[in-house]
């Protein structure tokens, strides 16, 4: 696992081991980074492009949350990365996906589950929309994202080719409703 310099964010969300505020006792982090190693690297910097670019060839699959272009603005979008190691399988989870209306613009949970038609289905007709329980608009994107890095993964045991994989948490949620009862 990558992380900028500090560590990850989700290293600050609690509830932490024996209530101990530290981004080592996050249980928070524990359960979303269970079984990984993490590592720090800076793409702003030469330095940090450049590991990462050494670290391609072993790797099978690249997650990454940027905004739309961002890592093509680095010089390590699919195709500078994918010249490195071909089989290579780069999935990139976004609010709205890489291109369309909405592609740049950023979501909370409770906008991209709006947005996403999910605040639709709850609440009772006659109030406001409710959310449901704990914010889960990224994770519906992060199990499509895994999803869709399984399907590559297959396809790259018969062809030895890798692949580009994108993903939109607004499809991935909006996914979830077809079978939704229409109110």
């Amino acid at each position: 696992q990558i992380e900028p310099p500090g560590g990850s964010s989700a290293r600050r969300v609690g509830p932490f081991y024996e209530d101990e505020i530290h981004p080592d006792r996050s249980l928070f982090w524990w359960s979303y980074a269970a079984n990984k190693r993490s590592i720090t690297l800076q793409l702003a910097s030469r330095d940090g492009r450049a590991l990462l670019k050494r670290l391609m060839p072993s790797a099978h699959f690249l997650i990454e949350s940027f905004p739309p272009g961002h890592m093509e603005r680095l010089g390590l979008g699919y195709d500078a990365l994918a010249a490195i190691n071909p089989a290579l399988i780069v999935v990139s989870i976004t609010p709205f996906g890489q291109d369309g209306p909405y592609a740049h613009y950023r979501a909370s949970d409770l906008n991209g589950m709006g947005m996403a038609g999910f605040m639709y289905v709850t609440g009772d007709p006659d109030r406001p929309p409710a959310r449901v329980g704990v914010p889960h608009f990224y994770l519906h994107g992060s199990a499509a994202g895994a999803t869709g890095a399984m399907i590559a993964h297959a396809q790259r045991v018969l062809t030895g080719q890798g692949q580009y994989v994108d993903v939109s948490c607004q499809e991935a949620v909006a996914r979830t409703l077809a079978s939704a009862p229409q109110l």
